[in-house]
This record gives structure tokens, C-alpha cells and sequence, in this order.
């Protein structure tokens, strides 16, 4: 009986061993691997929430390394892009192999990713990369306070977030009537005790709430509609700046709430070699200075920021938890927290 056991319990061990030797090597195939496979595939379709144009850039620098793989592009709202794979999973018919958007986690969490090691998952902080290997942030995008330097100078302009509490900016400042995220962040940062405080000294002071985001209250503030946005994206501002427009932004916030754009690849992508070939290049080095033309901020360590005053050393950078998109009751709480219907 005992041998019986230890027969067993070795075959066990064995077939475990062969398992895991089977699952590593699927992580770790070699390009020259991946590229004989892409080549029968021909072709990767990438879903995501970027603008269509930026999608198109990274798409034709990777066709340039990679000839023989075509990327087709689909572009929508990163709610709908999960809504549509789920419909899709539910119906057994999964036409997407690499996906992005920043809800990304609700399709982890459904089994619906496979994890894969991407070699240039290394260059990446904690933080902006999933531990199991599903996804990692394909650019940044940092929360900041915005305004109108023509109205305001940098000497008087808000240093950090409870200067925003100041009774001088009562009735001049704007936000986002959907700043769900930066809301849910700023509460997990600091806490529910003073998060919660924060926030109803915040609704006190008159918001102005917008819908059409954070580029149409940056125009707004540009041409004087109020003078501070309570979150805006430094790199539009930066756009806006370079052609001569009255923006600016703070810098010195603690923390500065980092929204993430994890890509991965579906659990059952039709074409899988081409899916990690596209994945890889797109965090690689020169797939995000690829990106960074279209003015995306990179998490990589090796990748110099667009400005000086964009380098993640210089600033108190906290990557937004990816299950906050997860749980829908933080859109109750932000309206409620702000008396919106």
C-alpha cells in the first residue's frame, strides 16, 4: 500500500513537473518562435479605448518591425469594449486578440485574459503591471490640477489638493460630472475618514460640473470660463501650452492619481503568436517612444519623460488600483459625495 502511495505520489509529481514545464515554456517562447507562428497567422486584431489615430501610429511601427503581421483596429469607449468581449465570451465567439482599456480587470477577473510574461514586462514598476502576468499599462495618465495662468499666477495657483479648500477659489473651479476614478483613488489613498471629509469640504466650495471630459474643461478654462479645473491631464495641457494658450498645471500635488491602460491578450485569441509579438512591442521601448509622439506618458523605467517636469522622480506618482473600474458602486458614491442625479 505504501509503495502503491509513493508510486503515485511520484507520478503526481511527475506529470506536475511536465505541467509547469509546459506552462513556462508557453510564457517563454522565443521571438524567432513567435514570429514562425505569426507569420501563418498574418494578422493581430487589437481592441482599444485609445484615439483611433494613436492606435494607428503604434500599429504601423509594429507593421514596420513585423511585415508579415497586419493589425486591424477596433476603437470604443473602454466600457464598451468590455461589454463587448463579455458578449462575445457569453456567445463563444471571441474576436479580439490583444485588448485595452483601464477596466481591464473585470475581463481578469472572468478568466477571460491569458497571463503572459512579456520580456519587456521587466522595465515596468510595481504597480503599473499585473503580478500574475495578465496585463501591463500600455501609458499612463496623470490627475492633476489645472488652470488658467493668465487668471492666476504660479505664485498664487494651488500647491496641493486641500489648497483647493482655499474660500478664494469658492465659485471658480470645474470638474468632470464622471471623475469616478479620481474620486475612488483619492479615497483609498487617504482613507475613508479623510477622504470623506475632503470631499464634502470640496462640494462646499460651488464645483461647476461638466460632462464632455477633460479636454473640452480645458479648453473652457483656457479661454476664461473659470479658472481651475479640479482634473485635467498634464500632457493636453502641455499641448495646449506649446500653442501658446493660457494653461498650466500643479505640479506638487500629493498624490498625483495615476490612471493605467492595461493591455492583454484574450484567454482564446485566434491568432496567439501575433497577439504576444504586438503585446511585447507595445510596452517595449520603441513601441512606447511610439506612443509618446502622440504625447502618452510611459511607465517604463529606460523611457525619458515628454518634459522634464513629467519625470516620475520629480513627482508623487500613485498608479490608480485597476479593481476600482471593478465595482460600479463607486459612481454612486462620487454623486452622492457631490449631490449629482
Amino acid at each position: 500500500m505504501k509503495k502503491r502511495f509513493k508510486t503515485k505520489t511520484a507520478s503526481l509529481g511527475w506529470l506536475l513537473l511536465v505541467s509547469a514545464l509546459s506552462i513556462s515554456h508557453a510564457w517563454a517562447q522565443s521571438e524567432e518562435e513567435l514570429i514562425r507562428g505569426a507569420k501563418k497567422e498574418a494578422k493581430v486584431m487589437f481592441w482599444s479605448s485609445m484615439r483611433v489615430e494613436d492606435s494607428k501610429m503604434l500599429a504601423a511601427a509594429f507593421e514596420a518591425k513585423y511585415p508579415f503581421v497586419k493589425v486591424e483596429i477596433f476603437r470604443a469607449g473602454g466600457e464598451q469594449i468590455v461589454n463587448r468581449a463579455i458578449a462575445e465570451h457569453m456567445a463563444g465567439n471571441t474576436t479580439y486578440d490583444v485588448v485595452n482599456a483601464f477596466a481591464l480587470k473585470v475581463l481578469q477577473k472572468r478568466g477571460m485574459l491569458q497571463p503572459y510574461a512579456a520580456p519587456e514586462a521587466a522595465n515596468y514598476p510595481a504597480g503599473y503591471k499585473d503580478p500574475q502576468n495578465h496585463w501591463v499599462s500600455l501609458y499612463s495618465g496623470y490627475n492633476v490640477i489645472g488652470f488658467n495662468s493668465k487668471l492666476i499666477s504660479k505664485t498664487d495657483a494651488p500647491k496641493n489638493w486641500e489648497d483647493l479648500l482655499n474660500p478664494r477659489w469658492k465659485g471658480k473651479m470645474a470638474m468632470d460630472n464622471e471623475e469616478y476614478f479620481w474620486h475612488a483613488g483619492m479615497l483609498r489613498y487617504w482613507g475613508q475618514e479623510k477622504g470623506k471629509q475632503y470631499m464634502e469640504a470640496l462640494n462646499q466650495q460651488g464645483l461647476q460640473f461638466r460632462s464632455g471630459g477633460h479636454g473640452m474643461l480645458s479648453d473652457l478654462m483656457a479661454v476664461g470660463e473659470f479658472p481651475i479645473v479640479v482634473v485635467v491631464y498634464p500632457d493636453s495641457i502641455e499641448q495646449m501650452k506649446a500653442k501658446g494658450q493660457p494653461v498650466d498645471w500643479v505640479k506638487t500635488t500629493d498624490p498625483i492619481l495615476v490612471n493605467l491602460a492595461p493591455v492583454g491578450i484574450a484567454a482564446k485569441a485566434a491568432h496567439p503568436n501575433a497577439a504576444k509579438l504586438f503585446m511585447n512591442y507595445s510596452i517595449s521601448k520603441e513601441g512606447q517612444e511610439t506612443l509618446q509622439k502622440a504625447r502618452r506618458a510611459s511607465a517604463r523605467t529606460d523611457v525619458s519623460p515628454m518634459i522634464p517636469e513629467m519625470d516620475p522622480r520629480k513627482l508623487k506618482l500613485v498608479p490608480l488600483d485597476p479593481e476600482i473600474p471593478t465595482d460600479t458602486q463607486h459612481i454612486d458614491n462620487f454623486r452622492r459625495a457631490f449631490g449629482l442625479k
